[in-house]
């Protein structure tokens, strides 16, 4: 049975991933309960890991559109280190698919940036004449008797797609979380 439940998820981790990457799903959740619903499965079946779907989203890459992909992983790259060069007095982190190689054919550009209040980044994008939305994601915290936490976002349009500024306290600076400063995108760029 073991060895079923392992092969499901792997069924669906390779399912997700292609949806993420040829129909520019970004939201896991969403992405494994739609691949579980393909399966005939139930929400209450074991579903693979983000990790896990990451994993499958770089050989389905590798396999279906190698060179496609790292000309477009290059363009969302440079597109992020101008705008966090814009961004520098918020001390912006570049995340998500175009950090870690998994963007798709539509991507979404995620920017961790760190500020007092979002009013400040609100100031200058209008300062600036950048166009934006806002909403507001929320997300679990590890304590069950806490609130969601909620993160402002701000929404610009890219060359290639949606960029959300994802607003955070500046302590939050510290939490280590996959992310890289604009150095560190220089030298994902090898510039």
């Amino acid at each position: 049975m073991a060895r079923q439940s392992k092969h499901i998820r792997f069924q669906v981790a390779h399912k997700a991933a292609q949806m993420m990457a040829e129909e520019g799903i970004s939201d896991y959740a969403f992405a494994k309960r739609k691949a579980a619903k393909f399966f005939g499965l139930d929400d209450g079946d074991a579903l693979p890991s983000n990790e896990e779907i990451n994993d499958a989203i770089k050989e389905h890459q590798a396999i279906f559109f190698d060179e496609e992909h790292e000309e477009r992983l290059k363009i969302l790259r440079l597109e992020a280190l101008s705008l966090m060069k814009k961004l520098s007095a918020f001390n912006p982190h570049l995340t998500g698919g175009a950090l870690d190689g998994t963007a798709g054919r539509y991507p979404t550009l995620h920017i961790q940036l760190y500020a007092d209040s979002m009013k400040e980044v609100e100031f200058f994008l209008l300062n600036h004449n950048m166009a934006y939305e806002t909403r507001d994601r929320k997300s679990r915290t590890k304590d069950p008797m806490q609130d969601k936490r909620i993160t402002p976002i701000l929404k610009l349009e890219g060359s290639m797609g949606p960029i959300e500024l994802l607003i955070y306290h500046i302590d939050d600076l510290k939490i280590n979380k996959l992310k890289a400063s604009i150095e560190e995108t220089e030298m994902l760029l090898k510039l």
